[in-house]
């Protein structure tokens, strides 16, 4: 019998999730073990009614806190069984081929239909129930970089828009703040920690994954990611 996992394309466990009612005093918690660091949040994710934060454990994988957000917030039903480990996520580079195989060949229902999570670079996720691993969801994996001479069809057009999205996101949160989520509303004017000199650092470092050069004259006119992207798609 081929193994599930396996015949869904899982790639990695992307992190565990836990369930509390104190977010922050869960944060500190966790940030207390030796060699753990904040990777992601605090912050809020409504998409899915949460607030989140996410934690490195050191080498022992990575930790998605959640905390509820509104009334309705889908974790609530966890909280009031006490609350703690909730589910496993796992990546996969075909979400909609996982999602199909996961249902007709090994009996999982899904909970959660696919969709766009800003705390996840906008990549999308979908919960699932199995008979033997209860809830557990999926997360479509970062798309490998694509050179430009594929980029020859429309299809492959918007493989490039996707990449450029993920390394921009990425590269921000590199040298200019790592807690970074919305794409479309990191600007200049609105984030105090891109300066001068972070902005700088910045376009040098986008030069570098993707390969380009900027003219001096065109660096104070990207003054927001969603203006970068627009630039480097245009190349």
């Amino acid at each position: 019998m081929s193994s599930m996992f396996a015949s869904l394309g899982v790639m990695h466990v992307d992190h565990y999730a836990v369930t509390t009612r104190d977010l922050t005093a869960t944060l500190s918690d966790f940030l207390s073990i030796p060699g753990a660091k904040l990777l992601r949040g605090p912050g809020k994710n409504p998409a899915q009614k949460v607030n989140y934060a996410f934690v490195e454990l050191n080498g022992a994988g990575t930790i998605e806190i959640l905390a509820p957000l509104t009334p309705d917030s889908p974790i609530l039903n966890h909280l009031q069984s006490g609350g703690g480990a909730y589910h496993l996520c796992y990546a996969v580079a075909d979400l909609d081929n996982a999602l199909a195989i996961a249902q007709r060949k090994f009996g999982a229902k899904v909970v959660v239909e696919p969709k766009r999570d800003g705390a996840f670079d906008g990549r999308r996720v979908a919960f699932l129930v199995h008979p033997v691993h209860g809830l557990f969801e999926l997360l479509e994996a970062y798309p490998s970089m694509i050179q430009d001479d594929v980029i020859d069809t429309e299809e492959a057009k918007v493989e490039k828009d996707v990449t450029a999205y993920y390394a921009i996101l990425d590269v921000y949160r590199d040298t200019v703040d790592a807690s970074a989520s919305d794409f479309s509303t990191i600007n200049m004017n609105d984030c105090p920690e891109w300066d001068s000199f972070k902005h700088l650092m910045l376009i040098m470092e986008i030069e570098k994954r993707f390969d380009i050069s900027i003219p001096a004259s065109d660096m104070s006119e990207l003054d927001s990611l969603k203006k970068i992207e627009a630039y480097i798609v245009g190349k």
